[in-house]
């Protein structure tokens, strides 16, 4: 049974304490140990504590005393890359939860890291991960439903003044106090998963697409240096159409959860939406048949940590790797390079309530965009 370093146990670190103590049998692997300064503070410390894990402070820490034959790094994204080049060169390999990274130069700087080491390394976005969406990206790049034409997502997700103050504050910001990147924003972090799906189906294998030709709209309702909505437009190098929508300046009544439409020369791909069930990954060929690939998000952590140590194992293909997940960090970054800083909404629009904003018809304005895969214009925001 291989042992497993958690780097990181608050938050959605949370889950993996969860799924290694209930699940661990069924991947051959043990939560040896965890490196978290501030393990007080998790929801779950009580089942390590009960567990009897050892608690360190830093991965650095725990590799002068022990080892561990795989490292799980769920920490805020300004630690990633010197997190992973630490437990990569101390012999581990390594899941690393989404983005891999605030810059490219810190991807640059972990690809590099994983090159040198000689490791494996797996960047955790979970969708790359999911039983349906692979059964769906094999017939796809099989050429079963022809040629994709273009892509759209849309994800509205309320996020209050809690969200952008939890941990240590990071959320919403460019830079870390030592100067580390982070640029932290909705479309990095919360709805990450949707965009890089769009590069990941739209790319060979599992190398993702990279996308140029980009045109967006960003704003910002809360008091935060990046933005918490994107409405974006571009297109891969080899001519697919991606559309990409996305904000937390939402009515709570108002969520949307992830929907998306890809459109290939011989069927249409819907998630939500059209489909059957807001969860089914359905595609409908020009003919009317229906393939049902099923789907779910439940036990989608279960899912891409079964991936990622079945390639660790040399069983299973890594689905997820930093080639990959550095295009998703170049759009992004891409963004910041045409402007530096994001504008906020109308203030007339802007509706502030005791824990949250929002902006008075954002969400009816982002469907429309999504139904006509474009930019908002500037009277609609």
């Amino acid at each position: 049974m291989k042992k497993v370093l958690l780097v990181g146990c608050g938050g959605y670190g949370a889950g993996y304490v969860n799924m290694l103590l209930e699940q661990g049998d069924k991947v051959d692997a043990k939560l040896y140990a965890i490196a978290d300064p501030y393990v007080e503070n998790s929801q779950v410390k009580d089942l390590i504590y009960a567990a009897g894990i050892p608690v360190y402070k830093t991965p650095e820490e725990f590799y002068e005393k022990d080892f561990a034959e795989i490292a799980i790094i769920s920490t805020p994204i300004m630690l990633h890359a010197h997190q992973t080049e630490v437990c990569l060169m101390a012999g581990s390999d390594v899941l690393l939860e989404k983005p891999i990274s605030g810059s490219v130069a810190d991807a640059k700087r972990i690809q590099e890291a994983r090159d040198k080491s000689g490791r494996k390394l797996v960047i955790g976005f979970q969708w790359s991960a999911n039983d349906a969406m692979l059964r769906f990206k094999k017939d796809a790049d099989a050429g079963l439903y022809g040629k994709l034409l273009s892509t759209k997502s849309l994800v509205l997700w309320p996020r209050d003044f809690a969200y952008y103050n939890r941990g240590t504050r990071w959320a919403g910001k460019k830079y870390a106090a030592d100067g580390s990147a982070i640029f932290d924003s909705i479309a990095s972090n919360a709805t990450a998963h949707y965009l890089f799906n769009m590069l990941w189906v739209a790319g060979k294998g599992y190398e993702a697409a990279r996308v140029g030709d980009v045109s967006f709209f960003a704003a910002k309702a809360n008091d935060i240096e990046t933005y918490d909505t994107l409405v974006l437009k571009g297109k891969t190098e080899d001519g697919v159409e991606l559309f990409f929508g996305a904000s937390h300046a939402i009515k709570r009544e108002k969520v949307q959860n992830p929907i998306f439409e890809y459109k290939f020369e011989k069927a249409t791909a819907y998630f939500g939406g059209k489909g059957r069930s807001e969860k089914g990954l359905e595609v409908i060929r020009n003919d009317g048949s229906i393939v049902d690939y099923g789907m779910s998000d439940n036990g989608g952590l279960a899912q891409k940590v079964e991936k990622a140590f079945a390639y660790f194992d040399g069983k299973g293909e890594n689905v997820c790797p930093v080639e990959a997940a550095i295009k998703h960090i170049e759009l992004l970054e891409g963004l910041w390079e045409e402007r530096d800083a994001m504008e906020p909404f109308s203030a007339e629009k802007i509706v502030t309530l005791p824990d949250m904003v929002y902006v008075a018809g954002l969400d009816d304005t982002l469907k429309e965009c999504f139904k006509e895969a474009r930019l908002p214009n500037p009277e609609e925001v």
